[in-house]
Parts: structure tokens; sequence; C-alpha cells
């Protein structure tokens, strides 16, 4: 697969990601493990049907690296625990959102830090730009007391950050890792809902975890999960900016619920530091060309 074909994958998974908030926030008598627990099972299932449809088996699945897949479920159970665990205890659907979705953040520090990509000051300002943001949306309407859950929430982000920043630093593993990393978070989520949680599921809502699994979950982290492999990680980091607003645009009409001006100062910050990262990236390809033109 090419660097371009990796991060058409991954744009397509954060174009899927967008409606994942609003699916999940639109959920409340369901308790939040026992909501993950159907997600990754669905998530589990839609993709092992693609690999068996493909007539692939699933030996290579069971020799999966344990770095791979510890990091692989750091990142699904980690991420998407968290996020619903942060509405669970009383967050606000848009601040909880944008905090989750702040993980570009991180991801762009830790591509750095770890050397995959080269940072510029114009990546530095993004972060520092997009830091803003999330600091701005972790105070309790707009006084110094911090909010809770948002900062559950982004406990989530930094765990999806890594994953996707340090994928290309642990094994390969097989080519459909993705299926090995939703199930053993399906296995993880029904022990801690059967031991500890208690509650029925509407069934309006069980459809609307299962179309969560289906698609942000299943089909779109495996897109996601070739983009992370094989795509530019720099740009990916760039272009996921854009999705806090496409999802906080969906939950807001969607449930009718209205943007504060924290929420509102933080998507502006973020989308200020959308415009540094892609500048920057721009400028890499550039040098790139040059030096390609020189050899």
């Amino acid at each position: 697969m090419t660097r371009n074909q990796g991060t058409a994958f991954g744009l397509g998974a954060l174009a899927a990601w967008s409606c994942y908030g609003v699916l999940l926030a639109a959920n409340s008598a369901t308790p939040p493990f026992r909501s993950m627990a159907i997600v990754f099972t669905c998530a589990t299932l839609i993709l092992l049907a693609r690999r068996l449809l493909l007539g692939r088996g699933i030996g290579d699945l069971l020799r999966i690296p344990l770095p791979t897949l510890a990091l692989g479920v750091l990142g699904l159970f980690g991420s998407n625990c968290l996020y619903v665990l942060a509405l669970s205890l009383g967050g606000a659907p848009v601040a909880v959102n944008i905090a989750a979705l702040a993980w570009p953040v991180f991801l762009l520090i830790i591509v750095s830090l770890a050397g995959i990509a080269r940072a510029t000051w114009l990546d530095g300002a993004a972060m520092a730009i997009g830091f803003s943001g999330v600091i701005l949306l972790s105070l309790d309407r707009g006084d110094f007391s911090l909010d809770w859950p948002v900062l559950v929430a982004l406990a989530g982000a930094l765990c999806w950050a890594l994953y996707s920043g340090l994928r290309t630093r642990v094994p390969a593993g097989p080519h459909d890792a993705m299926i090995c990393f939703v199930g053993v978070s399906a296995v993880l989520c029904w022990i801690i809902t059967l031991s500890v949680e208690e509650g029925s599921v509407p069934m309006s809502e069980f459809l609307r975890l299962v179309a969560v699994g289906i698609i942000p979950v299943g089909l779109a982290n495996l897109a996601w999960d070739l983009g992370a492999r094989y795509g530019d990680p720099v740009l990916l980091a760039g272009f996921s900016f854009l999705e806090p607003i496409a999802s906080t645009a969906l939950i807001a009409l969607v449930l009718a619920l209205p943007i504060g001006v924290n929420e509102a100062g933080a998507l502006t910050l973020v989308l200020g530091a959308v415009s540094f990262s892609l500048l920057s990236e721009r400028h890499r390809r550039r040098d790139r060309r040059r030096a390609e033109q020189g050899m």
C-alpha cells in the first residue's frame, strides 16, 4: 500500500468518526461499559465477517505480537470507554466531545518526540494553540475549577493519540489486527459490566450502539489502522483537527444543544491549530520536492 492510499484510508476514518459523538450522546439509560460491550462486539463481528468473506482464516490473528495487541487495546478500550464514562459522569455532551476529539494535539507532540516526523515552528504553534483550546475547554463555566468529566475525556484522547502515534513503532501484526483490538476490548467490557453494572438497554439505544459498532468503531477503525500504518502521520494529524468541528456541529444540531462561550472559543483555537499544521505540512512537501529535484 502506498503512502497516499494509507492517507486516504485515514481521511475516510476521520469522516466516519464525525457521527460517533452524536450516536453515543443520544444514549442516557445504558450503563457506559455495557454500551461499549455492545459496540465492541458488533465491531468484532463486522470485521470478522469481512475477513471471512475475503477467504482469510483466523490463524494469524492468534499470533499477533503482544506489544501490538497491548497498544491497540490501550487505544480502543481506553479512548472509547473513557468517552462514555465522561458522559455518564454528567459531562456536557458538547464539551466531552470536543475534549475527546482533541487527541490530534497529543498526536503532534508524540510523533515529534518519538522522531516519527520532523516538527517545525509551525507545528509548535499548532500544538500551543491546540492546547490553549484544551485548557479553555477544561475550565468549568469559565472559572478556574476543573470540569472533571472533561478531564476523563481528555485521558481517553491521550490513549488514542498514543496508539495513533506509536503504531509504526510496534510490529505491524496481521493484516486485520483491528479485529484483535476490538475483540479483546469487547471481552474486557463484558467482564466489567457483568461484574459491576446494572440496568437494561432500550431498543432505540441498542440500535444506535449497533450502528456505532459497525461504522465508526468497526470499519472506520480498520481504515484508520491502515492510515496510521502506511499514511502520512503529520498530514493526518493536521486534517484530524477538523473532526471536532463536524462532530460537535452534529451534536449541537441533532440534539438541539447550545454551544457555550468556552466551547466556541475552544473550537476557534482548534481551527487556528489546523491552519498552522496544514501550512507546516505544505512547507515540508515543498522542501521534499526541492530536495528531490536537486538530486
